[in-house]
């Protein structure tokens, strides 16, 4: 993506009025901000631009604006993050918090709207049973501001107290240990600034881009379960290009859709890494494709022929239970780069945790503990688990030999714990 608006920042033909050139044009800067800040899928982009720009336009007209400039920005996003090095600034700065997290400073990224919002809400981050030391965040305005290239400026303190140059030098030390450049002159009122190239990587659901279909055909699609979050489709008529590369790949088990589309209707299920169809009406066949081939399901519903051609499969599959800075999920299909997001963002101190099964029901979990990572392999049936305390390298393996090569590998690490859990 290049910073240049007159070459980044096409504007519709249709948009032709002054007042809509300039909506497309924040519209675009806006979009953009969101796509790096790398943490809301496609859809609710799409739903915070119309939020953003309300009473510029009807919010439907706002969407059908924002939609193309999504699918562009993201798709941008997607090609340049390839030539990224394997460690990023911003990957730099998340091992920083982590660290001071670990260490008994409460460290949170991109938290709360501002400044005086984050000093207020800071306190209430401390997890049970933990008398943190300190805190250090950076807040959303910060976060925009490091998007734009003006590096990441990070309030530190104590709790209850005022802030102390001893804090301070603390957290600028953790910054510097992970590679680093701190610009602070070591004045407790001064918050320190971190010159930085902002690049945060998306995968998984984060990666998705709304699919450009012809002849294209909206479903009715009705929630038959509990599904909720910014992952979740909207009930109601959605084009199918979107609900199958946005959402369906992704469909909690616990969950079922009814599709609707030409008179017919489907309910759709995930099974492993496979859809299943069944269709309404009685001695309708079964249909199963890959959970990336949904298109393929509605392509049955409007009674035209299948493609033939199933969609490129991601490398691994877990499917995962967890709690993390990100959300909250409970039993959704992943790919191995989005499990690794997640490992890589869950707190130390916090409980954050990942339960993560393969595709032959092998269980590997891990959570952050008092004292530290905890890595397990867990046999729900006999309630018992085995494991030990792990760094985040080893932690990414057992995850990887599990979604890879779908078998659990914690035994591998030697001086395990067994923990019975009746």
């Amino acid at each position: 993506m290049t910073d240049d608006p007159a070459v980044t920042t096409p504007v519709p033909a249709d948009a032709d009025a002054p007042d809509e050139r300039r909506t497309h044009t924040e519209l675009r800067a806006f979009v953009r901000r969101q796509v790096a800040l790398a943490e809301l899928p496609a859809a609710a982009i799409v739903a915070e631009a119309v939020e953003y720009l309300h009473g510029r336009a009807e919010p439907g007209r706002l969407a059908e604006l924002a939609w193309p400039v999504v699918a562009e920005e993201l798709s941008a996003h997607l090609a340049e993050q390839e030539s990224w090095p394997e460690v990023t600034d911003s990957n730099r700065l998340t091992a920083a918090f982590r660290a001071l997290n670990a260490a008994g400073v409460i460290a949170r990224e991109n938290f709360t709207c501002c400044q005086n919002c984050g000093l207020g809400e800071i306190g209430a981050e401390a997890p049970r049973g933990v008398e943190p030391r300190g805190y250090a965040f950076y807040h959303r305005q910060d976060a925009e501001r490091g998007v734009e290239g003006a590096g990441v400026d990070i309030a530190y303190g104590l709790f209850e107290q005022p802030p102390t140059a001893e804090i301070g030098a603390e957290v600028a030390a953790a910054l510097r240990a992970e590679g680093l450049t701190v610009d602070w002159d070591g004045d407790a009122g001064t918050r320190i600034r971190v010159p930085m190239t902002w690049r945060r990587r998306r995968a998984g659901r984060l990666a998705a881009v709304p699919a450009t279909v012809d002849d294209d055909a909206e479903v009715d699609v009705e929630l038959l379960g509990d599904w909720t979050g910014v992952h979740a489709p909207a009930a109601g008529p959605t084009p199918a290009g979107r609900l199958t590369t946005l959402h369906l790949p992704w469909l909690p088990a616990a969950v079922r859709i009814r599709l609707t589309c030409a008179g017919r209707s489907m309910e759709v299920r995930r099974e492993g890494d496979a859809l299943v169809g069944v269709y309404a009406e009685p001695g309708g066949p079964e249909l199963t494709v890959g959970r990336h081939d949904g298109l393929e399901l509605v392509r049955r519903l409007r009674g035209l022929p299948p493609t033939g051609v199933p969609a490129p499969a991601p490398v691994g599959f877990l499917e995962v239970t967890a709690d993390h800075p990100l959300g909250a999920d409970r039993s959704v299909p992943m790919d191995l780069a989005e499990a690794l997001v997640l490992v890589r963002a869950m707190r130390p101190l916090s409980y954050d945790y990942l339960t993560c099964f393969g595709r032959s029901g092998g269980c590997v979990q891990t959570t952050w503990q008092p004292g530290g990572l905890w890595v397990e392999e867990l046999d729900t049936e006999a309630a018992v688990s085995v494991g030990r305390y792990a760094t985040l390298t080893e932690v990414e393996r057992m995850l990887t030999v599990l979604a890879v090569e779908d078998r659990v590998a914690v035994r591998e690490l030697g001086d395990l714990t067994t923990l019975r859990h009746r």
